[in-house]
């Protein structure tokens, strides 16, 4: 760690006292901390998406029934006159069609009366989330998130023997305010823990000695990604490929700690999905709901369209017997609720289910008719969402209707109005120029070093090699899951890319090392 020196009174140069440098070092690291989370301290408070309230309502219906519907907050007003009675309704209840003709036009997804809670929405990010929300409005989760971040990018930088303070502190500004990691550890969403997940493993297969205490938290953050989102967990595995792969190359002698790691997080990944299920089933009647997503981007991209208008074969499939109006895109044939352009909302409860356990076969059927269509457009949708990178979390406000934001507690929703996210005032066409160009001047600055590290530091450019690549693949999975099977949005992608940003920094810095060793005289 770098130490200041300063002069006594005689002309000698003495080191500074113990107590101080601790508290320079405690000032550098909540500066540091800070930086991480700018943007949603700026915001007034964290930045909400849409899918943010399901994480939390979900935690809260958990501790209400739980707590045997005594411990309230104001999340639970919305479903609490949907719970079932307290007598268990007829097994077979939950899965009757609604005779209800206004049960088709709902405007959640959710439907606690009919037994009916989507998946997809990881509960144990919603307990970190409704836990943050008891301690203070989010905030613990925030600072939680910008720790992780920060504790990362150090060990990072001490992988390629840069921790120095000065160093640490630069690489934090940097990343801070060119690139989208303060507003993703700012967002109430599982998004954060996708990159943390990637670093976590990679920091696990790099050769080098690690403590436990260090193993003991990569482990736990790798936990905590793929419990997070079905996504993280897909990612996780394609890394784990990638690793093998640099093994079978003789590239990478990984270290077995990954191993155990990996397949250990998987298997804790299957059994929470495991135990979610069970735990949904025991308190609502049945288990969670999945949305049929290939359904919906297959329409939307045009092959599955054609599939239904010519007969869908043979009407097999419940997808080609729902009311149908127009959609405009796969969003619109999920959740819209006009019947001009919706159709799964627009379904009964039962069909629905239907059309979620039927989504890979009608998937299926649709690549069977249609192969070279549906490939060709799953393929633009993950060029489409490697390209996407955008800033589009930052505004969120929708005006000052009834409507807007109805999803949140009135005394949230007067806060967030009152916030630049809930006034659409923050700077987002700027904001996005500067971080297209610190993505496009890291890409160029690692095409530029790799090569000089390759011929004159051959520890620097294998490590950064294998960190590229092994992340380059799980940046893929990612950019075709969020593509190619659910919907391309800025989300997916935006979460990764400071992570570029980061590998050409260190890049940069380790070629600098290089050419002033070549300059000191021998």
């Amino acid at each position: 760690m770098d130490m200041a020196l300063s002069g006594d009174s005689a002309g000698r140069t003495v080191a500074p006292s113990g107590n101080r440098v601790r508290g320079l070092d405690i000032v550098r690291h909540i500066v540091c901390v800070l930086a991480l989370m700018w943007t949603g301290i700026v915001n007034g408070q964290p930045f909400f998406f849409p899918d943010s309230t399901n994480y939390v309502r979900a935690a809260d219906l958990a501790v209400h029934l739980a707590s045997g519907r005594t411990i309230s907050t104001v999340w639970t007003a919305r479903y609490a006159d949907d719970l079932p009675a307290r007598q268990a309704a007829p097994a077979s209840a939950p899965n009757a069609p609604s005779n209800n003709p206004e049960a088709k036009h709902r405007t959640s997804a959710n439907d606690l009366k009919s037994g009916l809670v989507m998946s997809g929405r990881s509960p144990y990010i919603g307990a970190l989330l409704y836990a943050g929300w008891v301690l203070g409005w989010f905030w613990p989760f925030v600072l939680l998130q910008a720790v992780i971040a920060y504790l990362l990018i150090i060990m990072v930088l001490r992988r390629f023997d840069l921790a120095r303070a000065s160093i640490v502190t630069l690489v934090t500004l940097i990343l801070s305010f060119t690139t989208s990691l303060p507003t993703y550890n700012s967002m109430l969403l599982a998004d954060a823990f996708a990159s943390f997940g990637m670093l976590s493993l990679v920091l696990l297969a790099l050769p080098g000695r690690l403590s436990r205490w260090q193993i003991a938290f990569l482990v736990a953050v790798i936990v905590m990604s793929v419990i997070a989102h079905l996504t993280h967990l897909t990612m996780l595995a394609g890394m784990t490929g990638a690793i093998v792969l640099l093994r079978l190359l003789g590239w990478l002698r990984p270290q077995p700690r990954v191993w155990y790691a990996a397949v250990g997080a998987m298997i804790v990944a299957v059994l929470a999905m495991q135990a979610t299920t069970y735990a949904t089933r025991v308190a609502v009647g049945r288990p969670p709901q999945l949305l049929p997503l290939l359904t919906a981007r297959f329409y939307a991209d045009g092959p599955g369209k054609k599939f239904i208008e010519a007969g869908c074969d043979g009407r097999r499939f419940e997808a080609c017997r729902i009311p149908m109006g127009k959609p405009f895109d796969n969003s619109s044939w999920l959740f819209s609720v006009e019947p001009e352009t919706g159709a799964y909302m627009l379904a009964t409860p039962e069909q629905r289910r239907l059309m979620g356990e039927q989504d890979v076969a009608f998937a299926t059927a649709v690549l069977r008719a249609y192969p070279v269509e549906q490939i060709t457009a799953s393929v633009h949708d993950t060029i489409r969402q490697v390209l996407w990178i955008d800033y589009d979390a930052l505004n969120q406000g929708c005006g000052t209707g009834p409507e807007c934001w109805e999803s949140l507690p009135p005394v949230v929703r007067a806060r967030f109005m009152q916030t630049p996210s809930g006034r659409n005032a923050w700077p987002r066409d700027l904001m996005n120029g500067i971080l297209y160009a610190a993505v496009i001047a890291s890409l160029l600055a690692l095409a530029v070093t790799m090569p000089m590290l390759a011929r004159h530091d051959r520890d620097g450019f294998v490590k950064m090699r294998n960190v590229l690549v092994i992340t380059g693949v799980g940046m893929l999975v990612c950019c075709f899951f969020g593509g190619a099977v659910a919907d391309p949005q800025y989300r997916y992608q935006g979460r990764l890319i400071w992570l570029p940003v980061l590998f050409a920094l260190i890049a940069v810095l380790r070629a600098r090392q290089v050419r002033r060793a070549e300059v000191v005289p021998q």
